[in-house]
């Protein structure tokens, strides 16, 4: 039979209505069958301890980040399964002290892992970059352009701009005090962080505090990071376009709005030209003729940069901090024990400043404490090999791989730490307990390691230690248990924890005689 006769075999046969309707429903089906078989036994990583249902398809992990919950069945199959584990066909999680560096680490001779090219935010124009979606040549350049603003020297210059709303913060306390009602204490320390970063940020602070009411921004932050995880997955299965149809009309018309705002304050900051000893005082000095020299940013880098900035800054100090007042509010023997601290080193609140707070060893310890139990921020950014693979804790992993860290796996593993569901900032003590002598510290990491490490964690400890000493120096706390929810860990979290709201009750403290 000759190709012609062959061709035309075919082609009459496909035209039998039942072989087409055969061919329609088995060609699909054999499709599938090989996908499952081959992520089952053939796949790189088919050797990787997992679920079946997560071996031969990435719908769960899709539906556990969509939900909310991807930290939570993460953490369960990390303490079923081991160190590591295969989440999706493609999908690895690690949770060891030797993945930190094998991963995110860099040393001279060694390749960094770039950041996930799907899994990087993204805004409408995917060709904006910001400091967080670039590749590690360029994020050095937004680096260079910020570090002077979180060294130590920079937030000696912003010590002033952060004590003004600090100061105001603990007066409002004192009013609220005197109400002897309970309250929200978790969108008051929303209120406060936002009106700190939006005056480092671009010029112009929320006036949150003084007006005793939150600002549209803060009522956008869980659309905000619910958005940015549905455009994850959405992105991954070719569908982005959709997800704006899934994100309700008035949050998108507000996060609109916001933007418009952070570019008019930016376009003030610029113009103002002057040095305030804020974000934006090497920037503008780097980035004229709109970056045309191209050692600064652009105009629309700099957009970006204000809104990453002030919502990532501000998200994760009230974060920290509400996670910590729940914790206190829980351990009244750990609050007392602080409150002493402070008042033993401070007398009145002119003697607190940013060096002085950061030799309080138990109000570090109490820091560290709540950021193993509740971390600021639970996603660190994917990463994924370099060209022609790489090995992370003794195994080798192809390319596109996407790998990450489980910090609640890590931290809140009895082998890891003693008591790991306990709240012991004693564990972080220089002269610890012997209970907590063989916690393994080489996994608590907060902000991360490597070049693309955390870049404002200088600020966000300095702003916490500040506002801590002040308050508690001042009053005492009482947490109010009939308005706080029970289970109030029991949190969604789409990078960050849709945050429970913690209610307290403040009582001025009584001030030892000298």
């Amino acid at each position: 039979m000759n190709t012609s006769n062959l061709v035309g075999s075919v082609q009459s046969a496909l035209r039998t209505p039942g072989l087409s309707l055969w061919l329609l429903v088995t060609v699909p089906f054999l499709c599938l069958a090989y996908s499952v078989i081959y992520n089952l036994y053939f796949h790189p990583l088919a050797k990787i301890p997992a679920p079946w249902y997560c071996r031969i398809t990435r719908l769960p992990w899709d539906y556990w980040q969509l939900t909310g919950y991807l930290h939570k069945h993460t953490k369960r199959l990390h303490f079923q399964y081991g160190e590591v584990v295969r989440l999706a066909p493609n999908e690895l999680s690690f949770a060891s002290a030797q993945a930190w560096h094998d991963i995110f680490g860099y040393n001279k001779g060694k390749v960094q892992w770039p950041r996930h090219p799907a899994r990087v935010p993204q805004g409408n124009n995917g060709n904006l970059k910001s400091i967080l979606n670039t590749p590690p040549e360029e994020h050095a350049r937004f680096r260079r352009l910020l570090n002077h603003a979180f060294s130590e020297k920079g937030l000696q210059e912003q010590e002033p701009l952060i004590n003004k709303y600090i100061n105001l913060f603990i007066k409002k306390v004192g009013e609220i005090s005197k109400r002897g009602q309970p309250v929200d204490f978790t969108s008051w320390l929303q209120m406060l962080s936002f009106d700190i970063i939006s005056d480092l940020g671009w010029n112009e602070p929320f006036n949150c505090v003084e007006k005793e009411q939150e600002h549209s921004w803060i009522q956008t932050i869980a659309a905000t990071a619910f958005e940015s995880q549905l455009k994850l997955v959405f992105r991954e299965w070719g569908i982005v376009k959709l997800a704006p149809y899934f994100i309700p009309k008035h949050m998108l018309l507000a996060r609109i709005k916001n933007f418009k705002y952070a570019k008019a304050r930016v376009e003030d900051r610029l113009n103002s030209g002057s040095v305030r000893g804020d974000f934006w005082d090497r920037i503008i000095i780097k980035s004229g003729d709109n970056n045309e020299a191209g050692e600064g940013l652009t105009k629309a880098e700099m957009m970006v940069t204000a809104v990453t900035l002030v919502g990532t800054g501000s998200n994760t100090v009230s974060t920290l901090l509400t996670g910590l007042s729940y914790f206190l509010g829980n351990n009244p023997h750990c609050l007392k024990k602080l409150c002493e601290e402070i008042r033993a080193t401070f007398k009145h609140d002119n003697e607190i400043n940013i060096p002085a707070a950061a030799h309080l060893e138990y109000l570090n310890a109490c820091l560290n404490e709540s950021m193993r139990l509740y971390p600021p921020v639970l996603n660190l950014l994917w990463r994924v090999p370099p060209r022609g693979g790489g090995e992370v804790c003794g195994r080798w992993i192809p390319e596109m791989t996407s790998v990450n860290i489980s910090l609640p796996a890590m931290w809140e593993d009895p082998k890891n730490f003693a008591r790991p569901n306990d709240f012991c900032p004693e564990r972080f003590l220089a002269n610890k307990p012997a209970e907590f002598a063989n916690d393994n510290m080489a996994c608590f990491k907060p902000f991360g390691i490597g070049t693309m490490n955390c870049l404002g964690q200088n600020l966000a400890n300095a702003q916490a230690r500040l506002i801590l000493a002040k308050l508690f120096l001042n009053y005492d706390m009482e947490l109010d248990r009939t308005n706080t929810p029970a289970d109030w860990l029991n949190q969604k979290a789409w990078a960050v924890f849709v945050k429970n709201h913690v209610y307290v009750r403040f009582t001025e403290a009584q001030k030892q005689e000298a």
